[in-house]
């Protein structure tokens, strides 16, 4: 996609709730390093500035939010919760409701490549543009924002206890049921160095149960362990499932 008029940023910016006062801080929020790298001509300035600083505003907005709702709750628990509302592939939920991705600037191979639809670019393009806002209108307007997506979800994950990831899931079961700790052993690192794959291998005993990938070993070692979860028989047999 080409680089955007403003009334297409006003139309997200009316999805957002929020007119921007500098509607080139959303522009920039939008702009991936591959659409930099691969058009001519553009200021070679990214997203990944505003998205450092939103993903601070998201960490801090949440915490807060966390401590003040939920007071019986202990540290750990706290932590917890915090991490699955903040995690990547909540996040690409949230920009998939505002409908990010349809405005996220890709260069032609990304965009080829499927990464209007990537959680991890959704996510981080999410956070760019709780940083851009952050910039226009301050704390309390883009706080009230950060709240609007996670209350929600925090009172789901908080009733469910869904916070907890696949890898420790897969942990405790491994453990009761077969006595047995999961172990994760990198097997391939492919791509340039800063887009890099990682293809890591969840082990039990001498026994390979699956293979995952991600942009880094702790990703693809839950994408291992969900992986391994997702496997028929494995929640509800003794035994590693066939």
């Amino acid at each position: 996609m080409g680089k955007h008029e403003d009334a297409e940023l006003e139309q997200l910016a009316v999805t957002l709730g929020h007119t921007f006062a500098d509607i080139t801080l959303l522009r920039l929020a939008l702009t991936h390093r591959s659409y930099v790298y691969e058009t001519p001509g553009v200021p070679h300035v990214t997203n990944e500035r505003l998205e450092f600083l939103g993903d601070s505003i998201l960490a801090y907005t949440t915490a807060e939010y966390l401590y003040r709702a939920y007071p019986k709750l202990n540290e750990g628990a706290l932590t917890s919760i915090r991490a699955a509302l903040v995690k990547t592939p909540t996040l690409a939920r949230f920009a998939r409701t505002l409908d990010i991705g349809a405005y996220v600037l890709l260069g032609k191979g990304e965009e080829q490549n499927g990464g209007r639809q990537r959680d991890a670019i959704l996510a981080a393009t999410l956070e760019a543009v709780i940083g851009a806002m952050l910039l226009d209108a301050g704390l309390e307007v883009t706080r009230a924002f950060v709240l609007g997506l996670i209350t929600p979800e925090a009172q789901s994950v908080v009733t469910t206890r869904s916070d907890k990831d696949d890898k420790s899931i897969f942990q405790e079961l491994a453990q009761a049921r077969l006595g047995q700790t999961p172990s994760y052993r990198v097997v391939a690192v492919e791509g340039p160095s800063h887009e890099r794959t990682y293809t890591v291998e969840a082990i039990i005993g001498d026994l390979v149960v699956a293979r995952g990938e991600g942009p880094s070993k702790q990703r693809a070692q839950q994408a291992a362990a969900h992986l391994a979860l997702s496997q028929e028989g494995w929640q509800i047999s003794g035994s590693l499932p066939t």
